[in-house]
């Protein structure tokens, strides 16, 4: 398990911020920079949100993820899971294109990815209280940064698009004005963490691109 530490910022700051992850000692790319659409899921009364807005200890998410602007990239879901502080996630290869997959039956009960979510401990309660749907779709460019021990992702150009005719805005597409990084790190490297974080000019905050993309269009209140 690792924790993961979010710092929002607003994008007139980015140059400050590329400086400062410039000036971190022996920071390398670990990854070529791509796209990331993440398609996330909830049910009909927003548990999924609304157990992340109340902080429960023990939570997790449904995301559907493809990379890049092909509709013919292969697409993963991933259950990413929260335990207090800690994070981790499992993956599972959806064997399919994005645009042959069908988002309303995903979590049906005669699908694959159904039988394999209700022997997982985190995802089985939610898609037992009720059917699971696609909500907002997510997509954003991400550069890729290790330290040492202490991976470092910074995602930019972030964008929201809902999904469903219940969502109460007649925007269909909404560019954020923040940027966010995250420092990922395993517990034992907490202080190499916290010295990156001393050198970065901004403050981490909760942050939830699932939750912020619904507050877009009026489906949560988060701020």
């Amino acid at each position: 398990m690792r924790i993961e530490i979010k710092i929002p910022y607003n994008l007139n700051n980015v140059h400050t911020i590329e400086g400062n992850l410039e000036s971190l000692k022996n920071l390398r790319q670990h990854h070529p920079t791509r796209k990331i659409n993440s398609i996330y899921f909830d049910n009909l009364n927003n548990q999924i949100a609304r157990d992340n807005i109340n902080g429960i200890s023990k939570r997790c998410k449904f995301r559907i993820r493809h990379y890049g602007d092909d509709q013919e990239s292969n697409c993963y879901l991933e259950i990413k899971k929260k335990l207090n502080k800690f994070g981790f996630k499992k993956i599972i290869d959806m064997q399919s294109k994005i645009s042959d997959v069908k988002l309303n039956e995903v979590f049906l009960l005669n699908n694959k990815i159904y039988k394999e979510v209700i022997n997982d401990s985190y995802g089985k309660e939610y898609i037992f209280q009720d059917f699971m749907s696609p909500q907002v779709l997510v997509s954003y460019s991400r550069d890729y940064f290790i330290v040492d021990k202490i991976r470092i992702t910074h995602d930019k150009a972030i964008s929201f698009e809902p999904f469903g005719i219940d969502k109460l805005s007649t925007q269909k597409k909404i560019n954020d004005y923040l940027n966010v990084l995250e420092i990922k790190f395993d517990y034992e490297n907490l202080n190499d963490a916290q010295h990156i974080l001393q050198k970065i000019q901004a403050k981490p905050k909760r942050f939830s691109k699932y939750l912020r993309g619904l507050s877009f269009f009026n489906s949560s209140i988060y701020i």
